[in-house]
């Protein structure tokens, strides 16, 4: 993979949106990273809004087109990605980081940051997929957030925002250089938070118990129920209760 080019700007609504806007005009190249020190218009999963403090986290995006990156399973790219971030942060020593499916990173039971991945068509054609990164880094204060916490919060450390960058950018190239989807699988199922462990979860008919036991390759969360059955669930069909 390319090395990455990083943009960095004062603020902006949405780097992910900035990056599409660049896309259809035409001049948007493999491996841009576009870097806001403030995202006001931020986005995460479900359409919530991802709000920080500005100049204390990261917000970035980066752009990856499909002809350099060929997955056979739809959920490859998010897998790597996740695991690039969870690398990264392993390396800096924050504690007991996992991926809370789909697109979560934890320390604990803390939610540090979350990932949004928003593909680009021609037609119909799949071009390349816009990766969207929201972390929170030296934040210590959280309103109505009883869940969020940051990387300094979790470790007692301020770290400098350009060298957590460059680290997870570091981690994304290395999880695309050999990619062996087999192996990306198997070290994502095992990162998975509450692997094993039974949990609380909510679908449109009410909530249940079920116990954690992957992700399909098609980024469906696979529960066993209490009966013993295992059953998928797609990403609008079922939310944690937590």
């Amino acid at each position: 993979m390319s090395q990455f080019t990083v943009n960095k700007i004062g603020a902006i609504g949405s780097t992910n949106e900035a990056l599409r806007e660049e896309y259809h005009n035409g001049s948007l190249a493999h491996g841009k990273v576009l870097w806001a020190l403030n995202q006001t218009q931020g986005k995460g999963q479900r359409g919530a809004v991802w709000a920080v403090e500005a100049n204390k986290n990261l917000t970035f995006s980066v752009f990856l087109s499909q002809e350099r990156l060929q997955f056979s399973s739809p959920y490859g790219l998010n897998c790597c990605v996740a695991l690039g971030i969870k690398n990264a942060l392993d390396l800096l020593e924050i504690p007991a980081v996992t991926i809370k499916w789909p697109n979560d990173i934890l320390s604990g039971d803390k939610k540090l940051g979350g990932i949004l991945i928003e593909n680009v068509y021609r037609g119909s054609v799949l071009m390349g997929s816009i990766v969207g990164v929201g972390l929170n880094v030296n934040q210590e204060h959280f309103s109505n957030l009883p869940q969020a916490s940051s990387m300094r919060l979790c470790s007692g450390r301020t770290f400098v925002l350009e060298d957590v960058l460059q680290l997870i950018l570091k981690q994304f190239s290395n999880q695309f250089k050999a990619i062996n989807e087999k192996e990306i699988f198997d070290r994502y199922r095992t990162s998975l938070f509450s692997l094993n462990e039974r949990r609380v979860f909510r679908t449109s008919k009410g909530t249940f118990h079920a116990k954690v036991i992957g992700v399909n390759t098609s980024g469906q969360l696979q529960l066993q129920l209490d009966s013993g059955e295992i059953k998928a669930f797609a990403l609008k069909s079922v939310q944690w209760v937590y």
